[in-house]
């Protein structure tokens, strides 16, 4: 009368139901809650989940995968696991991770306030010289007080992207505005510019050799020789290029290009490209800012950041072979060479490279540039100092 369904009374049952689902179980994580490991990686198992929801450092999760890995900076962190079950999800699991570093601590002092957009800095005159690229202003930093002495307007205000450099050459310090298209030089006694020279569209940074000061044409083809005596220019024109740093070493101008990132030797008389070294990065990309971004030179090799692969290249300069080094940590911006090493400028800290191998000898890491994440660095008497765009501080770095 019924068909197939038949009830039965004494339990209670509809035979030819389907059975509900069995409830979903609780997850186990299984990974490290201590490591080094820079991407650590975690496998979910729970009885009767058809998928998990995870997070790190987030109460919000997402889809994950029963094998789950995510880069991690130093320093504590959550994780969440929630199983999902095709009738229910189970209660999330908390688990604690400490992500530690590997290598020697370097040394850094409290970070001295010195202004919005700290560009890169410079030595010299007995003060630390932090250009303030939102203001134009100079700011002159007393390194035994760790305290701003003085600022002076010495360029224009610039806005976001912009980045202001400075440079110590001659007696005099230089500084190069980003938005104003002028390099100033400025009297290291008072602060005051004693002259000021147009170097054309947005000059990217300094580099001090041959009696000159040099700077270059941001995404440009143009390099700007600057007298130190007389304050006089002379432009070059490198054909192909699109700078991005600039660098002087072995008699020769070196500038650092983008699209595709390479490495360019230039006849500082002419402006002829004499060689050219292009940088391929043996690392999977980790970023999407820019493929190049600093030059420094010392001890007979150049030394490139590669923002987008967290890495440099070191060239050397007289048989131009090429070595690349994984910077952790954050994007490499700056990079200052001085005491046998390469120092570089993360938006998380500094980096100390031996400045033969290119093996890590040291870490700083300090709060992150986390806007624009410029970071700028130079190196003078057996001290880095580090300048955070972002935060507007100067911080000295050793070991």
């Amino acid at each position: 009368m019924f068909g197939s369904l038949v009830i039965s009374v004494k339990y209670g049952l509809v035979l030819g139901a389907p059975a509900a689902a069995p409830h979903v179980g609780t997850p186990t994580v299984t990974g490290p809650r201590t490591t080094t490991s820079e991407q650590p990686a975690y496998r979910f198992r729970a009885a009767h989940a058809v998928s998990f929801r995870c997070s790190f450092d987030s109460k919000s999760l997402h889809v994950c995968a029963s094998r789950y890995s995510e880069r991690l900076l130093p320093g504590s962190h959550t994780l969440r696991v929630r199983a999902v079950g095709r009738r229910d999800v189970s209660r999330i699991v908390t688990v604690k991770v400490a992500v530690t570093v590997p290598y020697a601590a370097l040394t850094a002092d409290n970070p001295i306030q010195v202004g919005a957009g700290a560009g890169v800095p410079a030595v010299g005159g007995g003060s630390v010289w932090v250009p303030l690229t939102e203001t134009g202003e100079l700011a002159r930093v007393d390194p035994v007080a760790g305290a701003v002495t003085a600022k002076n307007r010495v360029g224009v205000p610039g806005r976001s992207g912009f980045l202001d450099s400075a440079d110590a050459a001659g007696g005099s310090i230089w500084h190069a505005s980003d938005a104003g298209g002028t390099v100033a030089r400025v009297d290291a006694a008072s602060g005051a510019p004693t002259a000021t020279v147009a170097v054309g569209n947005r000059p990217g940074g300094l580099t001090v050799g041959g009696g000159a000061i040099w700077t270059y044409s941001f995404l440009g083809t143009d390099i700007t020789r600057i007298d130190l005596a007389t304050a006089t220019p002379r432009m070059l024109h490198v054909d192909g290029a699109l700078g991005t740093g600039v660098a002087y070493g072995d008699g020769a101008i070196w500038l650092l290009s983008t699209g595709p990132a390479r490495i360019l030797e230039v006849d500082p008389a002419s402006g002829a490209v004499l060689s050219s070294s292009e940088l391929h990065a043996p690392f999977p990309t980790r970023y999407s800012v820019i493929e190049s971004w600093s030059l420094a030179y010392g001890d007979g090799a150049l030394w490139a950041t590669l923002p987008n692969y967290g890495a440099v290249a070191r060239l050397d300069t007289a048989t131009h072979a090429l070595l690349y080094a994984r910077t952790p940590y954050g994007r490499p911006f700056g990079v200052a060479a001085g005491g046998g090493s390469a120092w570089v400028a993360t938006d998380h800290g500094v980096v100390r490279l031996n400045g033969a191998t290119g093996e890590i000898a040291g870490v700083a890491l300090l709060p992150a540039a986390n806007r624009s994440g410029f970071a700028s660095i130079a190196y003078d008497d057996g001290a880095a100092w580090f300048t955070n765009y972002d935060r507007g501080t100067l911080t000295r770095v050793s070991g």
